[in-house]
């Protein structure tokens, strides 16, 4: 099996965190990891979310996107504001040709702490422990997880 570029996702509203991984046969390798931040309610969010995907893409030219699954909050405007971003995500992956695997958030935090209800300071710290890394937020450490779930659970 060769090894294999992924790009890991969690979307968020306002910071969206994003992680690259080589996948190899033996063992998930984090290259960076990082967090895209958005100012709050601006009309020039998703130009600023695309670009910064675009830039990233073409730096470092994944081959697969490893993306979490939305999950169903309490706030209708909450799940809408997170379907446009998800839009975003995927309207650069058709752009770029590169295939969408979504994961639930249980399945990530069981891939990463083993169990599927972890709270995100788990997630954070298993991240750190895993790939010696402090994660700078909540949705970069999130982001990680996505990828290194999608390396554990990917053919």
């Amino acid at each position: 099996m060769k090894k294999i570029k992924i790009l890991g996702i969690d979307p968020g509203n306002y910071k969206t965190g994003f992680s690259f991984f080589y996948k190899h046969p033996s063992k998930p390798e984090l290259l960076t990891s990082g967090t895209i931040k958005l100012p709050r309610k601006k009309p020039q969010n998703f130009k600023i979310l695309f670009d910064s995907l675009k830039k990233l893409i073409e730096k470092e030219k994944p081959e697969e996107i490893a993306l979490e699954s939305s999950f169903y909050g309490k706030n209708p405007q909450t799940i809408i504001k997170l379907g446009e971003v998800r839009g975003i995500i995927l309207l650069v992956s058709a752009i770029y040709n590169i295939p969408i695997y979504e994961y639930t958030p249980q399945q990530v935090k069981n891939a990463i702490t083993g169990y599927g209800w972890s709270k995100k300071e788990d997630i954070a710290l298993m991240v750190e422990k895993l790939f010696n890394k402090k994660p700078e937020s909540y949705d970069e450490a999130d982001a990680i997880a996505v990828g290194f779930c999608h390396c554990l659970y990917s053919e």
